[in-house]
């Protein structure tokens, strides 16, 4: 992939991304969250000739559920839930990770067993099943009814998932600092006497910048995933509103984030499909466009390595020519001589 190609993904992935955030901003802010609901459909004469659910039409291009809510708001609607969530937490996540995997980065290879093979075992456990068990005493509504507001749910699930995702992502910029500290030019500028901190400063963030760039989409990605894993387990973000009584509907999320629109209409994907496909194909979407930034961000990265590269071809044939040159010259003035 050239440059040019790589800018311009990047440019609609992020354009993308934050088109639906702000879209379901403007939504919930002017509207105020109602969804446009039709549960019959008339003719011209008055005669009822439908009910929900309605199927994608010019009317509604993404459908109705079955009580005849608009299917493209109801995703506006839960993007900034889901998406948003997804995003502060990662930034939460990555801030402490990035301190953390420095840190650790610049300490002495006696310290390596710790991060090679305790935290990194942390990749082969799910780490959904570490926040269902972690989470399910906070989201799931017990019988009496909540004790936390939605507020402070919120915020311990976004706390819960950081701190879940940062010993694997502290372990990968662990290792790719340790990677930029085994440079030839790290090692010439520890033995002129360069403390850590001017290494950090002028060495090693240079190079770790764009890497840290590939790391955090994948960051927001592992968080959506979980978030994803947790609905289908019924277990919602925000809280799961559970009823007790005799004649109730089964448990379903508080507000109308994707994971839970997703995991409650999965059993109509073989009788009204677009119920669970809507939202499903945005959170695709969303997926694909995450991944197309860190992968138009490796481009960058490929094609500056292949620049400095050929300028290190291009300046060593340089020096050999004009050492060449100098060859010459001397041998010209002993003959001369």
């Amino acid at each position: 992939m050239t440059r040019g190609k790589a800018l311009i993904l990047i440019i609609l992935c992020i354009s993308f991304m934050l088109l639906l955030l702000a879209s379901s901003l403007t939504f919930n802010y002017m509207y105020e969250g109602n969804i446009p609901q039709t549960l019959l459909a008339y003719s011209q004469d008055g005669k009822v000739i439908g009910k929900a659910p309605f199927g994608p039409s010019i009317e509604h291009p993404f459908g109705t559920d079955r009580n005849g809510y608009d299917m493209f708001a109801k995703v506006l609607q839960g993007a900034q839930y889901t998406l948003g969530a997804a995003v502060v937490i990662s930034l939460l996540s990555f801030g402490v990770s990035f301190i953390a995997g420095v840190v650790w980065g610049f300490r002495n290879s006696a310290n390596q067993f710790i991060s090679q093979t305790i935290l990194s075992s942390l990749y082969f456990i799910p780490q959904s099943i570490i926040a269902y068990n972690i989470l399910f005493p906070l989201l799931w509504e017990p019988q009496g009814g909540f004790d936390t507001t939605f507020t402070e749910r919120v915020i311990l699930t976004g706390i819960t998932l950081a701190i879940i995702t940062i010993p694997t992502t502290a372990v990968l910029i662990s290792n790719e600092t340790r990677e930029i500290l085994k440079k030839e030019f790290i090692l010439s500028a520890k033995v002129l006497g360069g403390s850590r901190f001017f290494l950090f400063k002028k060495h090693v963030m240079p190079h770790l910048k764009l890497r840290l760039f590939i790391i955090y989409p994948k960051i927001v990605i592992q968080v959506l995933l979980i978030i994803a894993h947790l609905g289908f387990f019924q277990l919602f973000f925000g809280g799961t509103d559970v009823c007790y009584g005799p004649f109730c509907d089964p448990p379903k999320p508080i507000v109308q984030e994707w994971a839970g629109l997703m995991a409650l209409n999965f059993d109509e994907l073989f009788n009204a499909w677009w119920i669970f496909m809507v939202p499903m194909i945005f959170f695709s979407l969303t997926i694909l466009s995450l991944n197309g930034i860190a992968r138009g961000v490796e481009a960058l990265l490929d094609s500056n390595v292949q620049v400095d590269v050929k300028k290190g071809r291009e300046e060593k044939a340089s020096q050999i020519k004009n050492n060449k040159r100098v060859v010459k010259v001397e041998d010209l003035k002993r003959v001369s001589g």
